[in-house]
């Protein structure tokens, strides 16, 4: 049994409803243009190809093709394959629907038809395809497309339970599955081989030969040439800064002399600010308790004063009260100078308490009530007295008389409590009743009568808590009344000129007491005058000895006075002293939070590189303000150089001095900058050797590139014996040739050459950049290799060298073309490139593992039988089946397979068919 592709079937899919093609030998598909051949070939690009980024259906995106192929989820495309190890297997993809994506499945067993149509003939769907496929004891493995991929080429690692291998293609190694997918996507579409191709496919296969298929020789040559520039670069640097430099060495220096005083200085200034602060903190306990003792004798002092203060003032008060009884003495002596005595007073006296008392028996017997009382009565009983007047004229015929005989007993009441007593007694002259309007009132009386209240707009009244205004008396109780009133009246008026007369009584009785207390005053003043003048004497005696008390304490004021001024100088000498003091310590602590040395490089100073410091070895205490300042102002250089120098240095790295950036540190690189411009004459020789050294990698790397295009050219050799077995129509000479590119090759081979010569230093000089070499040639290779490194990014092997293809009929001689199309007649030109791409593909394959593929060949009618024999049995000997794609049947072939259509879609059956056989050999 041949291993390899034995059928293709395609179901719903491309325009096909069905398609069965064989695949195991050559095949003549016949079919008018147009009518779906190459579609039919390139649904292979989905089972073989797998990734859609080398799939290539034309002028058709992967999109459409995608809508095209898959329009369904009832579309299929299946392949059936004899594989050595497993046997026969099914690879397929079906569609999933709208969204015209697809799955890759796979099963061990024959391509049955009848497996994907379900009892009722329609074509089982995608969601059924497993379990339906079970029932018929088929085991269905699906994959995604990367799995599918490893899988048909033998890179899945990983299996599934029971998963058969299905490995079509065995390559020769996993990294040219990309270049192989590439070569059989134009091996299944030949008349799309172009020359361009052919390159990459052959540079792809060799590229594990070559000793190094990727030179970028500029990056070589900037690699072997990138220490000695970066020398150049810093030695020139270095020439062009020496100024710099010595600067950086001055500063430097004068840094290390900092480092080496400050460290001495340090512990110095350290002890004397230890020391002034205890002289400070001495200094400043015996000012405070000068100041303190100051101030409590001041204390002392103004308690006394305030103590004195206290005595003048009692003392004073004692005098201002003597004088003021003196003063006392003489106004009651000078008041009762014309009263010889005290009986005089005493008489007085009597007669005014007799005539009061008389007064005062003459008020009691008056009568006890005001005037304004008795008025408000008797105003009272006229106005009682002038209604009752009324009553009596309007008693036969009033108000209230004609309601009682028109309304009833409720509403008369009700009426008398609203309506005052004088409207109840008003004449029949004052008011008028009408008859007609009578009920209404009587009928609103009844609504706002309710249970003793009457309902007005917005109040309501409680008529049994209000007593009648009116009620209804005889002309006898009236003139009765009258009769009373009319006394009453006139004894109110006798009562009123009786209480008159007594308010004048009363009033005379006040100016008899009133002079009855006027002379007792004066009796108490007489008797106050008797007793001032006994104590007369005794009084001077005490208003003299309370005046010395008062100079005695005035006197003693003035000297705490002065004691107390004394106290405040001595006071203010202390303060002045403790402000001079704590000056100058505020200074000092104000140089000492300046003295700069708070910054950690001070931490470790001591160990840094450093001079030592040969200057005085200790300062007086009152040196103290000048050494600090001093110890800050070299604090702060030192802190400003350690600032300033690396600034040079990057001012040095800007210039292109960078060698020592990376060498422990900017103390190690300063020293090493400074050696090295001390030095530049030897680095200029060591910088000359160096150069020379590198030539020699730089012609390695252009060694390399060259050997690189011997071994393309070795194994061309190989790819143009293996071609040039296989007869190509009536040429008697077909081969594929790398061809150089002298301008590149040329130039490479004259500077190696010219690169050996390196002890007259010409080398150096060939590869510098900058150089102008008297020598032409040698300047325009060496400028030709940097401008192609330049365009192209790089100088590679293809960059070499063109493919030629090498035609040659027999008798004549050989023509050689760039282009393939180009090369012979289009028959020929199909041929060769079958050839061409079978053999790449041969080239890449596993040669133990012989799977058949297919390969296909449109407009196959234009070759003669010859020929087309020849093809059948390359494609043969390579191992593939062609399949000839053509209007007309090709007899040559093993199967003829026509295509037709019916009902818009195209069909090939399996009875439709021709299986052709050379005469004399019966069919199987």
């Amino acid at each position: 049994m041949q291993y390899g592709f034995q059928r293709l079937v395609m179901l719903g899919s491309a325009g096909y409803q069905r398609a069965e093609l064989p695949l195991d030998a050559a095949v003549s598909l016949i079919a008018p243009n147009n009518t779906g051949k190459t579609s039919l070939i390139n649904a292979l690009q989905f089972l073989l190809i797998v990734d859609k980024r080398r799939m290539d259906f034309g002028a058709h995106d992967i999109e459409k093709s995608r809508r095209f192929y898959f329009p369904n989820n009832s579309a299929y495309i299946l392949l059936e394959v004899a594989l050595p190890t497993t046997g026969t297997v099914v690879l397929g993809c079906v569609g999933k629907g709208v969204s015209h994506d697809y799955d890759y499945f796979a099963y061990k067993g024959q391509l049955d038809m009848e497996d994907f149509r379900l009892p009722n003939g329609s074509v089982v769907t995608q969601p059924q395809l497993k379990a339906h496929l079970a029932t018929r004891n088929k085991l269905v493995f699906s994959y995604s497309s990367g799995e599918f991929s490893d899988a048909i080429y033998g890179s899945r690692k990983k299996r599934q339970d029971h998963e058969p291998d299905f490995t079509i293609f065995k390559l020769e190694h996993a990294s040219l599955a990309e270049a192989f997918q590439r070569v059989l996507t134009r091996t299944l579409r030949l008349d799309r081989l172009r020359s361009g191709e052919v390159k990459d496919y052959l540079l792809s296969i060799f590229r594990r030969d070559l000793p190094d298929a990727n030179i970028d020789f500029k990056a070589e040559w900037d690699k072997a040439f990138a220490d000695v520039n970066a020398d150049r670069a810093q030695y020139q640097a270095a020439l062009a800064h020496q100024g710099d430099i010595a600067a950086l060495e001055r500063d430097a220096g004068e840094r290390l002399v900092l480092r080496g005083k400050l460290v001495h200085n340090r512990p110095l200034i350290d002890a004397a600010l230890a020391d002034w602060d205890r002289h400070v903190a001495d200094s400043e306990a015996r000012l405070q308790e000068s100041i303190a003792g100051c101030a409590r004798e001041q204390q002392r002092l103004r308690a006394r004063e305030l103590e004195l203060t206290e005595q003048r003032l009692l003392k004073r008060q004692r005098r201002q009260e003597l004088q003021q009884v003196a003063a006392r003495h003489a106004e009651l002596a000078q008041q009762f100078a014309l009263l010889p005595e005290r009986r005089t007073l005493e008489a007085r006296h009597a007669e005014a308490r007799q005539a009061l008392e008389s007064q005062i028996a003459l008020v009691q017997q008056a009568s006890t009530r005001s005037v304004d009382a008795i008025e408000r009565e008797r105003r009272s009983a006229e106005q009682e007295r002038a209604g009752l007047q009324r009553e009596q004229a309007s008693l036969a015929d009033n108000l209230y008389l004609r309601l009682q005989a028109t309304v009833s007993a409720d509403q008369l009441a009700a009426l008398n409590v609203l309506l005052a007593r004088q409207v109840m007694t008003l004449g029949a002259d004052q008011f008028a009743i009408d008859a007609q309007q009578m009920p209404a009132l009587r009928a609103g009386l009844d609504r706002l009568i309710d249970g003793g209240r009457i309902a007005l707009p917005g109040i309501a009244l409680a008529l049994g808590t209000l007593d009648a205004q009116h009620s209804q008396r005889t002309p006898a109780d009236i003139a009765l009344r009258i009769g009373e009133l009319d006394q009453q009246i006139d004894d109110l008026l006798r009562q009123g000129e009786a209480a008159r007369a007594l308010d004048a009584a009363r009033a005379r009785k006040q100016q008899f007491e009133q002079a009855v207390r006027q002379i007792e005053r004066e009796l108490d003043l007489f008797d106050e005058l008797g007793a001032l003048t006994l104590s007369a004497a005794q009084r001077a005696a005490q208003l003299a000895e309370v005046s010395a008390d008062i100079d005695a304490i005035e006197a003693e004021q003035a000297q705490a006075n002065n004691a107390v001024q004394h106290q405040r100088e001595l006071e203010a000498q202390s303060l002045r002293q403790l402000a001079s003091l704590r000056t100058a310590h505020k200074e000092i602590v104000q140089r000492r939070e300046r003295r700069g040395d708070t910054a950690s490089v001070f931490s470790y100073l001591a160990e840094l590189p450093q001079q030592a410091w040969t200057g005085a070895p200790g300062f007086a205490l009152e040196q103290l303000p000048e050494q600090l300042e001093s110890y800050s102002n070299d604090c702060r250089r030192l802190l400003q150089l350690n600032d300033q120098l690396p600034h040079q240095v990057a001012q040095l790295h800007a210039g292109g001095l960078t060698k020592f950036s990376y060498m422990g540190g900017e103390e190690l690189e300063i020293d090493r900058m400074i050696a090295f411009a001390a030095h530049l004459p030897q680095e200029a020789e060591a910088l000359e050797r160096k150069a020379r050294s590198a030539v020699v990698n730089v012609t390695a790397c252009l060694r390399e590139l060259r050997d690189g295009l011997l071994t393309f050219k070795s194994r061309m050799r190989d790819f143009n014996r293996l071609i040039s077995r296989r007869q190509l129509s009536d040429l008697a000479v077909f081969k594929i040739e790398p061809v150089d590119e002298l301008v590149l090759v040329d130039a490479i081979e004259l500077l190696i050459g010219k690169a050996e010569q390196v002890d007259d230093g010409e080398s150096f000089s060939l590869f510098n950049h900058a150089s102008v070499l008297d020598d032409d040639a040698l300047n325009r290779a060496k400028q030709v290799l940097i401008g192609e490194g330049e365009a192209r990014g790089c100088l590679r092997v293809e960059h070499l060298f063109r493919l030629e293809f090498i035609v040659g009929k027999a008798g004549r001689a050989t023509e050689s073309f760039t282009d393939i199309d180009s090369a012979a007649s289009n028959g020929t030109v199909l041929m060769a490139k079958l050839i061409t791409g079978l053999a790449l593909l041969h080239l890449m394959q596993d040669k133990r593992h012989r799977v058949q593929a297919v390969c296909y060949l449109d407009e196959a009618s234009a070759l003669d039988q010859k020929n087309q024999r020849s093809l059948i049995e390359t494609a043969d000997d390579f191992g593939f089946a062609l399949i000839f794609a053509s209007p007309a049947p090709l007899v040559t072939a093993r199967y003829c397979v026509p295509i037709s259509s019916q009902d818009g879609y195209n069909h090939i059956s399996r009875q439709h068919w021709q299986l052709l056989e050379p005469l004399g050999e019966p069919a199987p």
